[in-house]
């Protein structure tokens, strides 16, 4: 038959995606901000990280990790905690953990308040995702623990009705 030409699946594989440990990784989808990993042989999406929406820090950190063969610590500190949980569950099931000697880094108070600053400045930029909300609020509770002592109640309270949705 003329007139609809095949698509050849493998090189359509090999234009999309790169390996990533025992998977490989849709890096056009990974430009639109999206994971989505799948077994090489069958092609069929990984159960347990199904197609996911990230923050550009953590695609940044991904295609990082594809060129360098490196974890880059500063990116991994930016991720929030609900990222760090799937980064941790992503290298453990490509089996790149123990190859990479990843190391959970900890979050310092001053990387705390750095994240508060960013995601304020992302909110009042226009950014109004739950995502967004959700961790900010988590980290106004946290600053506003009595150990650390960052944020007073009065204001933490004030934050926390204005990001009340």
């Amino acid at each position: 038959m003329k007139g609809i030409p095949k698509i050849n699946k493998k090189s359509f594989i090999e234009t999309r995606y790169c390996n990533f440990g025992k998977f490989i990784i849709n890096h056009y989808q990974l430009n639109k901000n999206i994971l989505l990993l799948k077994y090489p042989g069958t092609i069929a999406p990984v159960s347990r990280i199904r197609r996911t929406i990230i923050s550009d820090d953590f695609k940044n950190l991904i295609i990082d990790l594809i060129d360098t063969q490196k974890i880059n610590i500063d990116l991994q500190k930016k991720l929030s905690d609900a990222e760090i949980k799937i980064f941790e569950l992503l290298l453990l099931l490509s089996n790149l953990k123990h190859h990479l000697n990843y190391q959970k880094q900890t979050k310092t108070i001053d990387d705390y308040v750095h994240r508060f600053n960013i995601l304020r400045g992302s909110l009042a930029a226009g950014d109004d995702s739950i995502k967004l909300r959700d961790e900010l609020i988590e980290i106004i509770k946290l600053l506003n623990n009595k150990t650390i002592n960052k944020i007073s109640d009065d204001v933490a309270n004030e934050l926390l009705e204005i990001l009340k949705y």
